[in-house]
């Protein structure tokens, strides 16, 4: 069978999915193909973490369907995020990812392996110097700012229990991959390359190890141990894990051995992160960018909510001028999303789509006033970034 694998993924961890899907495929005999025209089936990993992405994820699914007749498989997040809009346009196969193994070997067979034999394991090599300037010259490319370094997927899931998180609903369980399996294709990946800066992924990177009884400072001193030049970039590392670390984390900056940090605060709003059941306060994220700030740390990034029921403008201005006062390089922000079965869905004073929006875009004006980049939803990075993902032909 001719197999078309599209991923719509708008995080870097989902192509090691993808991988494997890749594997088991190839493996079992079938052939990839870079023209859904000539497949016999489409598979798409969609993504649905937030409501612009999910929409795209749907609208790129009807988009397929009526214009190629292969036959169309949906996979990815949007399966378990939220099925009663998938359903109201796809009626085929879909594959939730908690039930990929289970479901590719129905749809497309067992033959040589299984999905679950297929190391998760995934790593991928640095694709440019300077992800922005690479954007420059090769328009049609969808290049992250991960493609800067080499990628090193070191966990999947999330034990974390944010009130508003829909990823949580797709996760399969928490499990960190080997750490001696990680440092020895870390320890390939700069003997192949001659690059030292591994970013670190994971959907809860500070969790690393709790199921095996290492951590993440464990690994990320093996990680700088195999060559005096590594350094690493954290993606998604929630402030309670770094308060958690917080000796160590401190000890990885004052020695520069941490090339950026991804840091998502969500709030800067004491009682609004009580409502999102975030584990940490103000003061926390106050003493952590503080932190950052005297140490003379410049590569640091976070993410914001806006709209969370029961935000008050008070709450969302916090928000505003914490980043202000603590100055990150970059911001991600984004809307509420109801996301079914999550806690946050029962919880009242839902807020006006107009309301939300126009907060979205006071931030936005306010970032751009003090040179600090935003990403928010609606915006024009984020809709370029969905139209590139979208007329590539391959996922990366």
């Amino acid at each position: 069978m001719k197999v078309f694998l599209k991923g719509l993924n708008s995080c870097a961890m989902r192509r090691g999915k993808l991988q494997q899907y890749r594997i088991f495929l190839e493996t079992n005999g079938h052939t990839l193909t870079d023209n859904p025209t000539e497949s016999d089936a489409i598979l798409i990993w969609t993504c649905a973490y937030r409501s612009d992405v999910r929409d795209n994820s749907l609208a790129e699914i009807v988009r397929y369907q009526e214009i190629y007749a292969a036959e169309l498989i949906v996979a990815g997040c949007l399966p378990d995020i939220d099925h009663m809009r998938l359903d109201k346009v796809f009626e085929g196969k879909v594959i939730s990812w908690r039930q990929d193994s289970q479901k590719m070997e129905t749809f497309f067979g067992t033959g040589v392996c299984s999905l679950n034999s297929i190391s998760p394991l995934y790593t991928e090599e640095r694709l440019c110097d300077n992800a922005e300037q690479y954007r420059r010259n090769n328009p049609d490319k969808d290049v992250m700012f991960h493609d800067q370094f080499t990628k090193l997927v070191i966990s999947e899931g999330c034990g974390h229990d944010c009130a508003y998180c829909s990823e949580k609903l797709m996760f399969p369980a928490y499990r960190s991959f080997s750490e001696e399996k990680l440092v020895a294709a870390c320890r390939t990946m700069i003997e192949q390359q001659g690059h030292y800066e591994i970013v670190l992924l994971a959907d809860s990177l500070g969790e690393y190890g709790k199921d095996t009884g290492s951590t993440l400072p464990i690994l990320i001193k093996k990680l700088i141990d195999i060559h005096p030049k590594v350094k690493v970039a954290l993606n998604n590392l929630n402030p309670s894990d770094f308060i958690k670390y917080l000796d160590e984390m401190r000890a990885f900056l004052e020695k520069g051995v941490i090339r950026h940090l991804n840091l998502p605060i969500q709030s800067a709003s004491e009682r609004v992160l009580r409502l999102m059941n975030r584990t940490y306060t103000n003061k926390d994220i106050d003493m952590i960018f503080t932190l950052l700030n005297d140490i003379g740390f410049k590569e640091l990034d976070t993410h914001i909510i806006a709209g969370f029921p029961g935000e008050t403008e008070e709450d969302f201005e916090e928000t505003i001028q914490f980043i202000l006062q603590h100055k990150p390089k970059y911001v991600l922000a984004s809307q509420y999303m109801k996301a079914p079965q999550m806690p946050s869905t029962a919880l009242l004073d839902n807020i006006d789509k107009a309301t939300v929006c126009g907060r979205i875009e006071r931030f936005l004006s306010s970032m751009e006033e003090h040179g600090i980049i935003c990403n928010a939803e609606g915006g024009d990075i984020m809709a370029t970034r969905l139209c590139r993902l979208n007329n590539s032909l391959s996922e990366k």
